[in-house]
């Protein structure tokens, strides 16, 4: 049995809190009526008298928590209760305004933007600011204060009409709900603490734990069992990946070669520490880096991006029939179309419809993979081992022609198990056939299934779609308050040409949102970033034209000069653009 402690702050609630306390059985309710000060009075002796949580509201929850340390549940002020006491003021014909704690302001401030209701929302940190907010909304002409029982008391005694906001049922249930849910936890954390060990302990991956001093802070079985002699300071590759998850300050995952085996290594900041996952890479996994490292030649992925591919064009419409009807089969699939428009989530798609025992999705990056490596990989016996399973060749259009030959030998070498072939690759491929830049019979083998992606700007009508799920995509990312965009705002980004295609939308809308000053996209704001791209079109344009073929003073000179011509030869502006001073300009053009 919850044994609770009730501290209400006027008289309504109390009675509805005894109601309800007739219709539940497993929490046993003391109820007291207590505002402010003398509900913190009452809940200081309740851990001393065995009660496992206190419930309160508004002001007074707020106050309890900074006194006591068991958990305080707090009655929220539902949109219930604010839309309720809304519909009641409307009658009002003065002015009115929503002063209180900031557990009451903020959602009654959300519900009154978003229905466009002018009701001023002020919010305070202590009971003795009420006043003085009260004072100051009179001046200005206001007649009703909605708010917490102290701001209806103080509005009574200024001659204002005070409107307290109640909590209803609703409210009432879910903090009884709470109450359960915040005994179940703490009862139940030390349980909890043992049960982790013991499966952290158990789990198939290496787990260590390291400080910023590069100190190992902790260690489950397995890591103990195969790591047991690393120390940072003579692990190069690993040491290096910690620290770039410190300087971030984010996931990093990499595969490294440690004792001759094939790890898989993710990193997590936490509190100040650095966790590190190691698994196992998959049974006779050949990972291929590119020259300088930065990205894997080969990748192989067990989850990939199971994002929805959005539009209520025809074009896309029929990419996704497509998708349905190649993901049936076995044969291979040839996707193109410009950059940023899709290609690798088409392949996904396909991948995911097909995928039926968890075998992995192995991409090989043909604009990374060295001739090299794919020789080594060949002779290995690589596409023989993953035989029944899907290989996506990614940028197929950037290997050179000895590559291209060495694949086409893979295909005519292939046995009674076939690969699982998609492809993808930029859209003039007729071209470069033509120009002997591709080998016919290699584009012939593959391409028996093509999907060609259109470019944006000639499917608009997927542009509003695309912008809506970009900013649901959005929110869980970064949080913000954004729910839409304006008409004209939409208007402008449909009309726009979107070189970039669907990448760039997206980069777009995440620069819009991240921006946002209200809870819609702004016009204004779309209107500033294409200046953006305007003007980041003609510096690349200006850049292109640039000579780089003499010393480095010489080609800075140039820069200069042309972004003073850019600039109307305003060295000004010139220099605040090259973010150095007149004086240095004038210096540097001499």
């Amino acid at each position: 049995m919850i044994k609770a402690l009730v501290i209400v702050p006027y008289e309504g609630l109390l009675e509805m809190m005894k109601e309800i306390s007739q219709e539940i059985e497993d929490i046993e309710l003391h109820i007291e009526l207590g505002n402010l000060y003398e509900g913190v009075a009452i809940a200081k002796n309740a851990e001393n008298e065995g009660y496992h949580v206190i419930i309160s509201r508004g002001g007074t929850a707020s106050m309890i928590q900074e006194a006591v340390s068991i958990p305080v549940i707090d009655i929220q002020v539902s949109g219930y209760d604010v839309l309720r006491i809304l519909t009641l003021v409307k009658g009002f014909s003065g002015k009115a305004a929503i002063v209180g704690f900031s557990n009451i302001t903020q959602g009654a401030a959300t519900i009154c933007k978003l229905l466009d209701l002018d009701v001023k929302t002020l919010t305070i940190t202590k009971d003795n600011e009420v006043k003085e907010k009260l004072l100051g909304l009179k001046k200005q002409g206001y007649e009703v204060v909605i708010g917490d029982v102290i701001t209806m008391q103080a509005a009574k005694q200024l001659g204002m009409t005070g409107v307290l906001i109640t909590s209803g049922k609703e409210a009432i249930i879910d903090a009884l709900e709470e109450t359960r849910r915040s005994y179940r936890l703490f009862s139940r954390l030390q349980q909890d603490i043992s049960l982790v060990q013991t499966i952290l302990d158990s789990n198939e991956q290496a787990i260590g734990v390291f400080d910023q001093a590069a100190e190992l802070t902790y260690g489950n079985a397995r890591f103990h069992n195969e790591f047991h002699w690393l120390q940072l300071d003579n692990a190069t590759d690993v040491n290096k990946l910690v620290q770039e998850t410190i300087l971030t300050n984010e996931k990093q995952v990499k595969t490294l070669y440690i004792n001759n085996e094939l790890w898989k290594i993710t990193t997590c900041p936490v509190n100040g520490a650095t966790a590190l996952f190691f698994e196992k890479a998959h049974s006779n996994q050949t990972i291929a880096q590119s020259e300088h490292g930065k990205q894997n030649a080969i990748e192989l992925h067990t989850s990939p991006s199971r994002t929805p591919i959005s539009g209520k064009s025809q074009a896309t419409q029929k990419v996704l029939d497509q998708i349905d009807q190649y993901g049936k089969r076995d044969e291979p699939v040839w996707i193109t179309g410009e950059q940023g428009n899709g290609k690798e989530l088409v392949a996904h798609s396909i991948y995911l419809t097909r995928k039926t025992l968890g075998e992995p999705l192995i991409t090989l990056h043909c604009d990374v993979i060295s001739a090299e490596q794919l020789k080594e990989l060949i002779k290995e016996g690589f596409f023989q081992r993953y035989a029944n399973e899907v290989i996506f060749l990614k940028h197929i259009d950037q290997l050179n022609s000895y590559m291209q030959k060495e694949l086409l030998s893979v295909l005519h070498d292939e046995n009674e198990k076939k690969l699982q072939w998609l492809v993808s690759s930029s859209d003039n491929m007729d071209k470069k056939i033509k120009n002997g830049d591709f080998h016919r019979e290699l584009f012939e083998v593959l391409a028996q299934s093509q999907i060609q992606i259109p470019p944006l700007r000639e499917r608009r009508e997927d542009i509003e779609d695309l912008v809506h799920v970009f900013i649901s995509d959005l929110h869980p990312k970064y949080g913000n308050e954004v729910v839409g965009i304006r008409d004209d705002a939409l208007e402008q980004l449909v009309h726009y040409d979107w070189p970039g295609n669907v990448a760039q939308l997206k980069h777009v809308m995440e620069q819009l949102f991240l921006e946002a000053q209200s809870y819609y996209i702004e016009k204004a704001a779309v209107d500033i970033v294409f200046k953006r791209l305007e003007h980041q079109a003609k510096w690349n344009d200006a850049l292109s034209y640039i000579d780089i073929s003499g010393t480095l003073d010489e080609i800075e000179k140039e820069v200069i000069t042309k972004v003073l011509k850019d600039e109307g030869m305003n060295q000004s502006r010139a220099a605040k653009r090259l973010g150095i001073n007149r004086s240095t300009l004038w210096r540097k053009l001499k």
